[in-house]
């Protein structure tokens, strides 16, 4: 475990960990906000991936793209996931969860080949 000025780096959650989070998430904003930053939404509009596909993304089963990297100045674990779209086709989705509030927000999306 890394430690620094602020605390004790927390562990990962676990894949089963993270889509209990993200599925409750979603559950409990389904009348809130877009769970997408301004670069995920806007930053790279050519890969054609709509938000809609990114929830899809996060409600279908997934698994890790590679390990989760902790940000020490957001003090977050950023988790890569991979998963399809509405079309089938293959995507990795970018969060960064804030398990004390159990929130995530989506930073980037891309297509995978």
């Amino acid at each position: 475990m890394i430690s620094s000025v602020e605390g004790r780096v927390p562990p990962p959650l676990s894949e089963e960990q993270l889509k209990e989070l993200i599925l409750k998430a979603i559950d409990d904003g389904a009348d809130q906000d877009n769970p997408e930053t301004f670069h995920a939404l806007w930053g790279h509009p050519e890969r054609g991936i709509q938000t809609d596909d990114v929830i899809y993304g996060l409600e279908q089963e997934w698994e890790f793209e590679r390990p989760p990297v902790f940000n020490q100045d957001f003090w977050q674990w950023k988790y890569y996931i991979a998963t399809r779209d509405i079309d089938s086709r293959l995507i990795t989705i970018v969060i960064a969860v804030d398990t004390i509030d159990k929130s995530f927000e989506v930073i980037s999306r891309w297509r995978r080949r």
